[in-house]
């Protein structure tokens, strides 16, 4: 708190991790969203995302809308669809550290937005995109606003968080004015801020949403009428809750899964937040009175409970979804360690906390040294500096000397930044190395002229429609195989089954034939971890070029 070098240090290390990670690979979902965003660029349909030719419903348009705009300055590319969800981002620390401040001090204020900003969490789904990234940043800033609004009571903290609450519906749905609702209902019920919780004030905020909403809720209607509403206010986040778009995941059922996910996806601070937890039941369970659970604010503990409930009863889990919790977890967490640190009478719990930070330091090293050692043995010496730079500044911060504070936050922020610069510079870009769908797109841009097009046929993924140079056309069945091969010559990217299919219907046309290895990059197991049995994991993905 009193050293602004090593602050500014470690949030340059953690920006520069950022910035790197904006610039390998995305599969899976975030290859669908860069690849709706590329059609919304290239088409300059900005009303209509579009993907096989059909209206995307299952998001709104915010994350297209970002990306696509970023096209146009930056040219199509990883860093132009990941930089906007970023910049929000950043300006949702900075709002984190507003509304810390506005209910404790300037030094809370700054520690929830570190922790926030070094969480797993943070790094992870900045690289590996997904719209829960950009849908808490709004989030964030909204909630920052209005409770800043019910403390100082101006109209311009009003209006912007109502627009800023309006943005993450634009980007994830209903559950943005929602999860709002859960916070500001929190802090004004439980403080018995009645005038404040009646006040009808409040419904100047649906014009406000309604402005912000228009164009999202128009191009739903404009395709379904009434039923593309009812979708976007109810039916598609009620359906996740219900399971409706969940094929049979193998965490159906399991009510504590977001307890377990949290131990790696809000790494390093994961074990200090329960204790944290731990210590706020215990003083339920102790004290008496109103002294059991006084808080300066409750809009936290409101966001926490109610929707880690909720997405614990779910059908439908994943663990991007416990996203929107994190910065709420931060400034609980914050406060409990500034009045650990300050508390020079409460060792025992010093002690549970450098305790937590051991196992998480042992758990992270761990990983990085089997990742640089064994997973994907690197001799890159840009690889290993950064490491071995930030190993002796982990011990340098870990001697009985040091002040407490920085016993407990360095040694983790720092090991959160090197393990994340590992993921972004060398174990997500190798990984990709794998995955057939972006390396027969690469193949398709480096050997294809002008005039050949580009198909997908029988494979699922996105990444042919944002990799290549020119957007693929997906193939629907064998019999429309025929009919796109009357022109130009054609290139297509299969499966052994597609490949099978495609010999059998046009017979000495295919005049190349190319092969990638293929896994997902979010199906890794033991075996491809292991580099002795990755072989035999792999799938594989073929490039054919058809007369």
């Amino acid at each position: 708190m009193n050293n602004k070098a090593l602050a500014y240090g470690l949030c340059i290390a953690a920006f520069i991790v950022y910035i790197i990670g904006l610039f390998p690979e995305v599969g899976i979902d975030a290859g669908k969203y860069a690849a709706v965003s590329r059609i919304m660029y290239e088409s300059g349909d900005w009303l209509n995302p579009q993907i096989h030719n059909h209206f995307y419903l299952q998001k709104p348009h915010l994350l297209f809308w970002l990306s696509s705009i970023s096209f146009h300055i930056f040219g199509v590319s990883l860093f132009a669809f990941k930089l906007p969800t970023l910049l929000f981002s950043l300006a949702s620390m900075f709002a984190l550290y507003k509304m810390t401040r506005l209910y404790y001090n300037k030094q809370t204020g700054l520690l929830a937005a570190f922790i926030y900003a070094t969480s797993e969490m943070m790094f992870l789904y900045h690289n590996d995109l997904h719209t829960d990234a950009l849908f808490t940043a709004n989030l964030v800033i909204g909630v920052s606003f209005l409770a800043h609004f019910i403390e100082k009571k101006k109209a311009l903290h009003f209006i912007l968080g109502f627009v800023f609450v309006g943005l993450s519906m634009i980007t994830k749905g209903f559950i943005g004015l929602a999860l709002a609702g859960v916070a500001i209902a929190g802090q004004v019920l439980l403080k018995k801020n009645w005038k404040m919780a009646f006040n009808p004030v409040w419904l100047l905020g649906l014009p406000v949403l309604a402005i912000v909403l228009f164009p999202t809720l128009k191009s739903y209607y404009n395709h379904f009428g009434w039923e593309g509403l009812e979708f976007y206010f109810w039916g598609n986040n009620a359906g996740r809750l219900s399971g409706a778009y969940n094929k049979g995941g193998s965490v159906d059922g399991d009510m504590s899964f977001y307890l377990h996910t949290m131990i790696y996806i809000y790494l390093p601070w994961s074990l200090m937040a329960f204790i944290a937890f731990g210590q706020h039941i215990r003083n339920i369970i102790v004290n008496k009175g109103i002294a059991r659970f006084k808080r300066p604010e409750y809009l936290s503990y409101s966001v926490i409970l109610i929707y880690t409930f909720v997405l614990s009863v779910a059908r439908q889990k994943a663990p991007h979804y416990f996203y929107p919790v994190t910065p709420f977890i931060s400034m609980v967490l914050a406060y409990f360690i500034y009045q650990q640190v300050n508390d020079k009478a409460n060792l025992k719990i010093q002690k549970w906390l450098l305790g937590a930070r051991n196992v998480m330091l042992v758990i992270v090293w761990a990983v990085i040294a089997l990742i640089v050692t064994f997973i994907f043995r690197t001799n890159k010496i840009y690889i290993w500096i950064p490491v071995i730079a930030g190993l002796v500044m982990t011990i340098l911060f870990l001697q009985p000397k040091k002040e407490i504070l920085h016993k407990l936050i360095v040694p983790l922020a720092v090991s959160s930044i090197v393990i994340n610069f590992l993921l972004n510079a060398h174990f997500i870009p190798t990984a990709f190395q794998y995955h057939g769908g972006v390396q027969a797109s690469r193949a398709y841009t480096a050997q294809a002229k002008e005039n050949e097009d580009l198909y997908t046929y029988r494979f699922k993924q996105f990444e042919t429609y944002f990799y290549p140079s020119k957007i693929s056309h997906w193939v629907g069945g064998k019999d429309d195989i025929n009919k796109i091969v009357d022109n130009n010559d054609i290139w297509v990217v299969t499966t052994e089954d597609g490949l099978e299919e495609i010999k059998a219907a046009v017979p000495q046309r295919i005049i190349s034939e190319q092969v990638f290895s293929h896994r997902l990059i979010s199906r890794f197991s033991g075996e491809f971890l292991n580099p002795a049995t990755r072989a035999k994991t792999l799938d594989k993905v073929y490039l054919v070029k058809i007369k």
